[in-house]
């Protein structure tokens, strides 16, 4: 990687981090040129406009997000093991962002803001259910969940305990160990185990 794309990986890690404790819409590259210490003409070259710049980082949260969630994942492991541990990784990813996911705030955010954003942040959830039927369908085809499971339902459960662990915790309710969400998660795989 050369200086200036390492540059530019370092401004988008702070604007991810910006977003994260604020919203993505409250990103400007004025409000980042003072928290990199860069001039707002310099940071322009790089993102052009404040939807340039918002799209960058969604692209670089992806990249993060498959760097932390996808790629860690043992592929010795049985597929119930594997969808397991991506499920760790995942609530991972929740804890490292601050207690926050910045694809489910920008879903929120922009869900009434038609745009290259909105599509972008809706392309990226689609594209995590569809890698997550995929690993529920891996799992009924190796016999470990009954064959009349729906993976498209187990994955509407398991991404609303998923949510309603994120909500809980802003609440008090569950605690830094997501226990109320794995041993709901528990509950959903015993249901469907064959």
């Amino acid at each position: 990687m050369g200086k200036g794309q390492e540059t530019k990986q370092q401004i988008l890690a702070t604007a991810l981090n910006i977003a994260t404790q604020s919203s993505l819409d409250n990103l400007t590259i004025g409000g980042l040129a003072v928290a990199t210490g860069m001039s707002k003409s310099g940071l322009f070259a790089h993102f052009k406009s404040k939807e340039a710049l918002q799209l960058n980082v969604l692209t670089f949260a992806n990249e993060l997000f498959q760097s932390i969630v996808v790629k860690p994942i043992n592929r010795e492991l049985d597929p119930l093991g594997q969808l397991l541990s991506l499920c760790d990784n995942w609530l991972d990813w929740y804890e490292n962002q601050a207690k926050t996911c910045i694809f489910i705030s920008a879903a929120v955010e922009f869900d009434d803001q038609p745009g290259a954003v909105h599509d972008q942040v809706k392309q990226d959830l689609a594209n995590w259910l569809s890698y997550l039927n995929h690993k529920v369908s891996l799992v009924i085809k190796s016999g470990q969940f009954k064959q009349d499971v729906n993976a498209e339902q187990f994955v509407f459960e398991l991404y609303a305990l998923y949510l309603g662990s994120q909500s809980m915790s802003w609440l008090g309710v569950e605690d830094n160990q997501h226990s109320r969400f794995k041993y709901a998660l528990n509950q959903l795989i015993a249901r469907h185990s064959a």
